[in-house]
C-alpha cells in the first residue's frame, strides 16, 4: 500500500519505438509519479517483471520471441499483483474472460484513442489498489466520471489526494454547482457524519486519485491517521465558512 501511494510502476512491452514513445508519455500525462520501464521482446519484459514487478504492463500483441498471451499467462501465473494491458488488432473473448471480468486484463483493440487507453489504465490501476484486507485503499478516475450520486447510500468516504472534483445538485434547468473539491479534502463526510443518502453529486473535472475508506473504518482509519482526522476538520470548518457566506450575502 505504501509503496503504491508514492509510485505507479509500469512497463511497455513493444518493439516498435514510436508505439513505445506514444505510450510512455501518455502515462507520464495521464499518471502522477509513474515510473516507466520498456522491453523490445517478450523474453525481456518477463525478467524485467521478475526483476522489478510492475503494477501494471502494457504489451504489443504482436512482441517478439514471446507472444502478448503466453507473456499475459506467465505474468498471471505467478499471482503477482499485476494488471495487464493487451494492445490487440481484434479482442478474443474467451482469453482471460475471468480477469477481463475484474479488470486485472483488458484489451486495447485497433489503434484506440488516447482517451480510451487513459481509461483501461485508470481501470487497471483501480484493481491493483483494491485489496480486501486493506481498511482503505486508493482509486482512479478519469475527467468526467461520477463519484457520488444525490440519493445513494454512503457506503466509502473520500480523500482526494490530486485533482480536481465538482460537487452540484440535479435540477430540471440543468446542473446547480455547489462548489470545488481540491486535494487535501474530504469528499462525502456529511452523509457519514449525519448517517444520510448522499445529499450531492460529485463528478471528477480531471485525472483524479483518491483514498477511498469504508465507512464502517472511518473511526479506525482516523485514529491511526492523525494527519487524516485533522484533515476531516479542516474541510468541516471549510463546509461551515462556505454555507455561512451563503446565508450571509442571501440576507444581505
Amino acid at each position: 500500500m505504501a509503496e503504491l501511494e508514492n509510485k505507479r510502476i509500469f512497463l511497455v512491452a513493444t518493439s516498435n519505438p514510436e508505439l513505445n514513445a506514444q505510450l510512455e508519455e501518455a502515462i507520464k500525462a495521464h499518471v502522477q509519479n509513474s515510473t516507466v520501464f520498456t522491453a523490445t521482446d517478450g523474453i525481456e519484459a518477463l525478467r524485467k517483471s521478475e526483476n522489478v514487478p510492475p503494477h501494471v504492463v502494457v504489451v504489443d500483441f504482436q512482441i517478439p520471441k514471446m507472444n502478448a498471451v503466453d507473456l499475459t499467462r506467465k505474468i498471471l501465473d505467478r499471482k503477482d499483483r499485476m494488471a495487464v494491458i493487451i494492445l490487440s488488432p481484434s479482442v478474443d473473448e474467451h482469453l482471460f474472460m475471468d480477469e477481463v471480468v475484474t479488470g486485472q486484463v483488458q484489451f486495447l483493440s485497433g489503434t484506440g484513442k488516447v482517451s480510451v487507453f487513459n481509461n483501461l489504465v485508470t481501470r487497471a490501476l483501480n484493481w491493483v489498489s483494491h485489496e480486501d484486507k486493506a481498511l482503505y485503499h486508493l482509486i482512479f478516475l478519469s475527467p468526467g466520471e461520477q463519484l457520488i450520486k444525490e440519493g445513494e447510500k454512503a457506503d466509502f468516504v473520500y480523500i482526494l489526494k490530486s485533482g480536481e472534483l465538482k460537487a452540484y445538485k440535479s435540477d430540471p434547468a440543468g446542473e446547480i454547482v455547489l462548489g470545488t473539491i481540491v486535494p487535501g479534502e474530504f469528499v462525502g463526510e456529511m452523509a457519514y457524519i449525519n448517517g444520510e443518502a448522499r445529499s450531492a453529486n460529485v463528478k471528477s473535472t480531471a485525472d483524479c486519485e483518491l483514498i477511498e475508506i469504508p465507512s464502517a473504518s472511518l473511526d479506525a482509519v482516523l485514529f491511526s491517521r492523525p494527519a487524516w482526522s485533522k484533515a476531516l476538520l479542516k474541510t468541516l470548518s471549510k463546509r461551515l465558512k462556505n454555507s455561512n457566506d451563503e446565508k450571509g450575502a442571501k440576507t444581505e
